[in-house]
């Protein structure tokens, strides 16, 4: 936050903008969720394909030793089945085996097909290393490769199939004499590998669900509390600056009202001083002269014309005449008692005072008024009616003197008009601060003052703001 001039400014940038909390968390949470159940499925069922392929492998195994071992005893001591034991095993393979094994193949060693129902086949070489595994004494199986050479009469069966690959034992021994291929069909563990992937998301989806709730909404409730956060926070700021700058304003008013203070007290001053000066003192000097005079009479009899009673009376008269140019200087000067006053008895106390001591009329209309009277405001009010018909009674002989005065909803307006005779001036005989120093009086107060003189008439129009 800067100060600039009286203003502030935040540097904040993301103060204004809404936090995107919530939007992060369902991101984050929506990507945890999915990611977990793939992974949780794919283990699930790498897991589960292994162990079923582990039992497949050990059903062949026996499959493979019970029924087809007896008959592939004489390849302990040959490379090559006899066409009867073929035929055999052709019909051995009809009758025991059913539809879920689609084919058979017999291996030597050396990868050589002795054995297989596609008989195209038998007779080849196809070395690989699931049969050097099977020949080391393991049984296992797998998911066909139906790309492999030897796998042509499974690829048209368009069936995923499981190979299963198991030795066989010569009888009554641990030597193995060939190994044991058996073709089935794999559509039954595809469904239920895919079962089981499906059970292992709904699980991993019911298990989750309630926590991401749960944790969603303490987000909510964070991510809410942070907005109302950051709005009570910017709206603070914005009142922090306003009234920042509303103080820099104050501050020049009351700095330039300080200056017409001082410059209307000096004003003052000076008028008091000149009215004193031009006035009184002038007089006081007269009466000075005259009891000098008197004096001297008292001690020569040269002046036998002048009588004492003539210069007794002038010395009243001048005495008289001082005092009136006093009262008048001191009567704008000093305030009447105006605490308790509402603002109608104010100014109708001020109307009453100014034909008291001007001897003229003043037409008055005031308004009921339920303004909440401060003292300052009262003070004002009095001196805007004292200033005005003052100047109506200086300028304009108190002809047609008229006051109006009335309260709307937001404001109280006084309006001072007369007939205007001579030239109108800013300052006044009858004591008083002038039209300068009311409209400054008025303005701290908030208030407007504005003057308006045509030929015939003049009017002075106030107005003080509610409160």
């Amino acid at each position: 936050m800067l100060r600039n001039g009286g203003r502030m400014f935040l540097q904040s940038g993301g103060l204004g903008k809404r936090p995107r909390l919530l939007r992060q968390f369902l991101s984050a949470a929506a990507a945890t969720i999915f990611l977990s159940m793939a992974l949780l499925s794919f283990f699930i069922s790498r897991q589960l394909e292994s162990s079923l392929m582990q039992t497949a492998a050990e059903e062949g195994a026996i499959v493979i030793d019970i029924l087809l071992g007896p008959s592939l005893q004489e390849l302990a001591t040959s490379k090559t089945l006899s066409q009867p034991q073929t035929e055999k095993l052709d019909e051995l393979l009809k009758i025991a085996l059913g539809d879920r094994t689609k084919a058979v193949k017999i291996w030597l060693r050396d990868g050589t097909l002795i054995f297989a129902t596609d008989k195209q086949l038998v007779g080849q070489k196809f070395p690989s290393l699931q049969l050097d595994t099977a020949f080391r004494g393991s049984a296992f199986g797998s998911l066909t490769n139906l790309g492999k050479e030897e796998n042509q009469a499974e690829r048209h069966l368009e069936l995923p199939l499981i190979e299963i690959y198991a030795p066989i034992y010569r009888s009554g021994t641990r030597e193995i004499i060939a190994v044991g291929e058996i073709y089935n069909s794999g559509l039954r563990l595809q469904s239920e590998l895919k079962s089981f992937r499906w059970a292992a998301i709904g699980v991993v989806g019911a298990v989750t669900a309630p926590m991401m709730l749960a944790l969603l909404f303490l987000v909510w409730r964070a991510s809410a509390i942070v907005t109302d956060q950051r709005r009570e926070l910017q709206k603070r700021v914005t009142e922090a600056t306003a009234l920042s700058i509303q103080n820099v304003e104050l501050r020049q008013i009351s700095e330039a009202l300080k200056d017409d203070v001082f410059h209307s007290n000096e004003r003052l001053l000076s008028q008091i001083g000149q009215d004193l000066h031009d006035g009184p003192v002038q007089l006081v000097s007269i009466l000075a002269l005259k009891l000098s005079e008197l004096n001297y009479q008292n001690h020569s009899e040269l002046d036998i014309d002048r009588s004492e009673s003539e210069l007794k009376t002038n010395v009243e008269d001048l005495t008289a005449t001082i005092l009136r140019e006093l009262r008048d200087i001191s009567v704008g000067l000093v305030l009447p008692e105006l605490d308790g006053l509402s603002i109608a008895e104010t100014l109708n106390f001020a109307i009453d005072h100014h034909e008291k001591i001007t001897g003229t009329s003043v037409k008055r209309t005031v308004g009921p008024i339920a303004f909440e009277a401060s003292a300052a405001l009262r003070v004002c009010v009095f001196r805007v009616v004292q200033q005005g018909l003052n100047n109506a009674y200086i300028h304009g002989k108190g002809q047609e003197q008229r006051l109006v005065a009335y309260e709307t909803n937001q404001c109280i307006t006084i309006t001072i008009t007369n007939r205007a005779q001579f030239a109108f001036e800013n300052k006044m005989r009858i004591g008083g601060l002038g039209l300068p120093g009311l409209r400054r009086r008025v303005e701290a107060l908030g208030g407007s003052f504005s003057t308006n003189r045509t030929e015939e008439t003049m009017c002075v129009k106030v107005t003080f703001p509610r409160h």
